[in-house]
Order: C-alpha cells, then sequence, then structure tokens
C-alpha cells in the first residue's frame, strides 16, 4: 500500500493523472451537445470563425445598440467590443490546428484549460498544507478529484465560453498573490516576481472578461488588510502593487490600441451603460438614454422606477448573487463557511509556534532567500515558523482564522468585491450569468476550504463517537463527496441538453420557411443575433425592447423585412402582441413554426 501512495506521488504523476482525467470527462460531456446553445458560445465562436478567414476580429451583425455610433450597415463591422477577444483567440487557434471551423474543435480550449483546474487545485493544497504531508496530500488528491466534476459549472466548462479561461486565469491570478503576500521582507525581489506574474494573470483574466479589474482592486486590498490591519510582516510592498499594475497594462496594451484603430475609442461596446440598466431589457434598448438621469427615473420617467424599486434591485441581487455563488460548493457551503472561520491548532512560545511531536512546518522555498542582516533573518524566521503547516494553521495567536491567513486572503477579498461589485453596481446583468461566469476560478480555494471544514466536522464526530476512526471517516466522506458531485455534474449536464436545441431548431425553421418562399438573402430582425449568425451565416439584426415603431425604424435603416419573435420576447412588453399572433401596423404574420411567429414587415 505504501509503494502504490507513492507511486502516486512522485513527481509529476499526479499532475498529469489529474490533468488527464479531467480531459476525459470534460471530452465525455461535450459530446452531449452538437452546438453552442447560447448567446455568448455563439458569439465568441464567430469571432474564432471570423479571425480564420482572415477578416480580423469582425461581425456581419448589430446584436446591441449600446455601442455609439451606430454601424453604417450590417456588414464587417468591429467584433469584439462589448465582450472580451481572448476566448475567440483561443478558439481560433484550435479551428488553425484542426484545419477549420467545427463544434468540436470550439470545445477544445474549454475542454483543455479548465482541466488545467483540476492539477493547479492539487497544487494549491500541497503548497499550502504540505507536499510531503498526509493532510496535504489528502487535501490535493481531493481537490484535484473536485476539480474533475465541478458539479453545475461541468457541462459549461466543455463549451466555447470564457468559463475556463477566466477560471483558470483568475485562479493562477490568487495563487501568486498570495505566494507574495506570505514572503518575508528579505525576499522581496521574489515577491515582486510573483506579483509580475500576477500581473500578466490579471490582464489575461481582464482580455477575457472586464471582470478581470476587480482582481487587481483585491490583491492592493488584500495586502492593506495584511500589512497594515493585521500588522504582519511582508516582503510585498507598494512598489510590487505598482509592478502588478505596470505588467497588466502591458499585458492588455495591444488590444487597446486594436480598439483605437478599429473604432476610435480605446474602450469601446458602451459597457459603462450597464451601470444604468433599470431592468435586464435595456441591454437592447435603442432609443432610451442610458445615464444617470434616466437611472433615477429625471429622464424618461416611469411609475415602475424609482427609489423603492432602485433599491429593491439591490437587495434582490445581493440575494441571488450569494445563492449564485454558492452554486459552486452546492451542498459543501455549510462545511465552507466552518472551514473559512474555523479557529485552528498551535499554541505559540515566545511569539513563535511550538510544533507537535513529529511535525515539520511548511516553509515555502521563495523564503529561502538570502537575508542582509541578523534582524531581517529573525523576523523571517519568526513568520515561516508561522505559516501554514501540515498539522496547525495557526497562523499566530492573534489570527487562527483560517481566512485570515496570508493563502487566503486574497480569495476572501476577491469573493467580497466581485459580491459587492455585481450586486450594487453590474445589478442586472449580474444575476443572468455575469456573476456565474467570473466564480469559476474561485473553485479550487472553495474546495480545500472545505475540506478543511469536513476535517473539523470529523474532528467533532471523534469527540463524541470512535475517536480512532478519524481517518477512516476522512477518506469515506471524501470519496462520498467526490461521488455525489461526478453524479450532480453528469446529472445536470444531461438535464442541460434536453432543451439545448430548442433555439437552434427555431432558427432553422425559419431558415428552411425563407428559402422555401424565395427570400433566402432576407435579412430578419430576431432576438439573438449572433445564434442566427452562426446558424445561418447571413446578416442579421437584432430586435429592440423598445416599441415596434422603433424596431420598424431600424428595419428600414438596416434593409430588414422580416422579424422574428420568440418565447425569447416574453419579458418584453411591446412585442407581446407578436407573441400572440395578433399582429400590429406595418407586421404581417406570414408563418407559424411551433412557438415562433414570423412576420413580413411592410
Amino acid at each position: 500500500m505504501a509503494v502504490q501512495i507513492s507511486w502516486l506521488t512522485s513527481g509529476y504523476r499526479p499532475y498529469w493523472l489529474l490533468f488527464g482525467a479531467a480531459v476525459l470527462f470534460r471530452l465525455a460531456l461535450a459530446l452531449l451537445f452538437s452546438q453552442p446553445g447560447y448567446a455568448d458560445a455563439y458569439y465568441y465562436s464567430n469571432i474564432a470563425e471570423a479571425l480564420w478567414q482572415g477578416r480580423g476580429f469582425r461581425e456581419d451583425y448589430i446584436w446591441n445598440y449600446l455601442a455609439r455610433p451606430l454601424p453604417e450597415g450590417l456588414l464587417n463591422n468591429p467584433g469584439s467590443t462589448y465582450w472580451m477577444p481572448l476566448t475567440s483567440v483561443l478558439i481560433f487557434l484550435c479551428y488553425t490546428l484542426t484545419g477549420g471551423p467545427s463544434f468540436l474543435a470550439s470545445q477544445l480550449p474549454n475542454i483543455l484549460l479548465s482541466a488545467a483546474l483540476a492539477p493547479l487545485a492539487y497544487y494549491l493544497a500541497t503548497d499550502i498544507f504540505g507536499p510531503q504531508d498526509e493532510r496535504g496530500l489528502r487535501y490535493g488528491w481531493f481537490c484535484g478529484g473536485m476539480l474533475i466534476f465541478c458539479g453545475l459549472y461541468a457541462p459549461y466548462f466543455s463549451l466555447p465560453d470564457n468559463f475556463a479561461p477566466f477560471a483558470l486565469f483568475s485562479s493562477s491570478f490568487l495563487i501568486c498573490t498570495y505566494k507574495a503576500l506570505r514572503l518575508p521582507h528579505g525576499a522581496r525581489r521574489a515577491a515582486t516576481s510573483w506579483m509580475a506574474a500576477a500581473g500578466f494573470a490579471a490582464g489575461l483574466a481582464y482580455l477575457t472578461r472586464v471582470d478581470g479589474v476587480i482582481l487587481l482592486a483585491a490583491a492592493f486590498l488584500a495586502w492593506l488588510l495584511y500589512r497594515f490591519g493585521f500588522r504582519q510582516p511582508t516582503a510585498l510592498t507598494f512598489s510590487g502593487q505598482l509592478v502588478m499594475g505596470l505588467v497588466f497594462g502591458l499585458t492588455i496594451t495591444p488590444w487597446v490600441l486594436h480598439n483605437l484603430a478599429a473604432t476610435g475609442q480605446p474602450f469601446p461596446g458602451g459597457g459603462i451603460k450597464v451601470l444604468f440598466w433599470r431592468e435586464y431589457n435595456d441591454f437592447f434598448t435603442y432609443q432610451k438614454n442610458l445615464d444617470l438621469a434616466y437611472y433615477l427615473n429625471q429622464a424618461d420617467p416611469s411609475p415602475n422606477w424609482g427609489i423603492g424599486p432602485l433599491f429593491g434591485s439591490k437587495l434582490n441581487a445581493l440575494l441571488d448573487n450569494l445563492w449564485i455563488i454558492g452554486r459552486g460548493a452546492l451542498f459543501l457551503t455549510p462545511l465552507f463557511v466552518l472551514g473559512l472561520f474555523s479557529g485552528v491548532g498551535g499554541k505559540t512560545e515566545g511569539g513563535r509556534r511550538k510544533a507537535e511531536d513529529g511535525e515539520q512546518g511548511f516553509i515555502p522555498k521563495e523564503s529561502e532567500t538570502a537575508i542582509h542582516s541578523q534582524r531581517e533573518r529573525d523576523r523571517d524566521l519568526e513568520l515561516e515558523t508561522s505559516v501554514l503547516s501540515p498539522k496547525s494553521l495557526a497562523l499566530s495567536t492573534q489570527h487562527s482564522a483560517l481566512w485570515k491567513h496570508p493563502e487566503f486572503l486574497h480569495f476572501v477579498v476577491y469573493i467580497i468585491l466581485l459580491y459587492l461589485a455585481m450586486s450594487l453596481a453590474f445589478t442586472f446583468p449580474s444575476t443572468r450569468g455575469s456573476v456565474f461566469h467570473s466564480s469559476g476560478g474561485l473553485l479550487p480555494f472553495i474546495f480545500l476550504v472545505s475540506a478543511v471544514g469536513l476535517d473539523t466536522v470529523i474532528s467533532w464526530l471523534g469527540k463524541v463517537s470512535r475517536p480512532k476512526a478519524e481517518k477512516r471517516r476522512q477518506r469515506s466522506y471524501s470519496l462520498i463527496i467526490l461521488l455525489a458531485f461526478a453524479l450532480i455534474s453528469v446529472g445536470f449536464a444531461f438535464t442541460l441538453r434536453n432543451d439545448w436545441d430548442a433555439d437552434y431548431r427555431e432558427i432553422k425553421a425559419v431558415d428552411s420557411w425563407l428559402r422555401a418562399n424565395g427570400a433566402a438573402s432576407a435579412v430578419v430582425m430576431v432576438p439573438d443575433a449572433p445564434a442566427y449568425w452562426y446558424v445561418n451565416h447571413r446578416p442579421v439584426l437584432a430586435a429592440t425592447s423598445d416599441p415596434l415603431s422603433v424596431n420598424l425604424e431600424l428595419a428600414r435603416r438596416y434593409g430588414a423585412t422580416y422579424f422574428m419573435a420568440t418565447p425569447s420576447h416574453g419579458g418584453v412588453a411591446y412585442l407581446q402582441p407578436l407573441l400572440e399572433g395578433k399582429g400590429a401596423p406595418s407586421y404581417r404574420l406570414v408563418a407559424t413554426l411551433g412557438d415562433v411567429k414570423l412576420y413580413r414587415l411592410e
């Protein structure tokens, strides 16, 4: 048995085993789906195809009206102005490697990058709790196994979206920043190097999702809290934060310059208008001026909006997003909370932790940097003997809760900032996917903290029943949790698959009708322009959430002659007559295709 365990844990073998298992599981789930299925994934695939065709970041449709001025036509417009470009670049690279666009090729970046989270989680656990200690290894295999399955993230980690890239880059950022924060004074050069790596990871995260800027704020606030709030010594200084910011700026500079050349604006896309939405359908408005006056109900006043609904929307978002973040942990949430606030062992003697019999504290390799004075050497020794060790998580007698350790502080601050920023500033998009997209990188830390919480519960059980069964309980309970996550992952993927192709089939039905009626090249107004282009590869115009007269005005401007009304329009009051088949002036019903009503614009 000892030989078997040694074989599993030697060298890089655990990392390759976990990565290989994760890739196989992702591929199995990927085969359940035959097309992207929703707007984000369609969009990234479309831009990647334009890159593969040599057209650059271009799109042949208008899918929202936030950016101004509006394009002159539907063809060859600047792409990736609202959603960021890196996901499409990764898909394009896979198109190049596989010889052309295909749905499986578009899935490969997410499959490979999300599979890398499993060995990353193993590294995280063993780096913090000790690579040679039973506890560190057990946590490593548990967290790595959890990242193979991933619960509700499992199917999305196999689809052409930004889930996996952002998760990998944000997790890498959090690891780099904690490794810098826990270093002693004499290791400032190493700390600066880690912060430079963190800046690069944050830059890649930003090029995947604009939420990447929240990572920078989290790093700075965590450093302030640790250095001046907890008054703990660290090699990380303000100059390290500046280096992180500089590398971040250099990483995103090529894209900013591209935007200037393509649109004349460094940050096009109208993303700042998201702050002033009064409902999610404002995403697709054309006539509303989305600014502070509109948000405060001073312009375009509505009886359904005001101070009460404004604060009510924030409260609803706070509650909904609390659940969304918790979905990553699912039934582990109580263990996660317990682990986060665990006050754990270790008596101290003379300001240093007193090791238990047979215990060897984990000392980061970076701490071996040469020290230039005896005073600094003594200070470093005090810090090194108080970092997380395999058998005692006591940072000091003053800061024993897990969340106060440098290894977890950035993670906690990032969760709080992400939650508050999304709920209070980006209120309406946050509950429609933004928080879920941005939380994948938290999973390695969530599972690790939950493992600590599980050990705490097992320790409590040992005080009332069979104390010698602790090791057996740790193994059996961990395996039960892994099995449950595997079942949830597979079950959720099959459930998601049931209605996955509904929108795709609706678009195909419209396309078939148009071809059969001699209108194959007609421009259609639709609820999901990226999906329509992916299916038909024809110019298309997004319907607005404004009155039908506004839609008609845009149709005339861009040459649209048909309007596709689907159940996805259900939240738009102006479109209800069309959904019911009643028609409207200049909207003549010409076909009912299942739940779709197709109108001729006259």
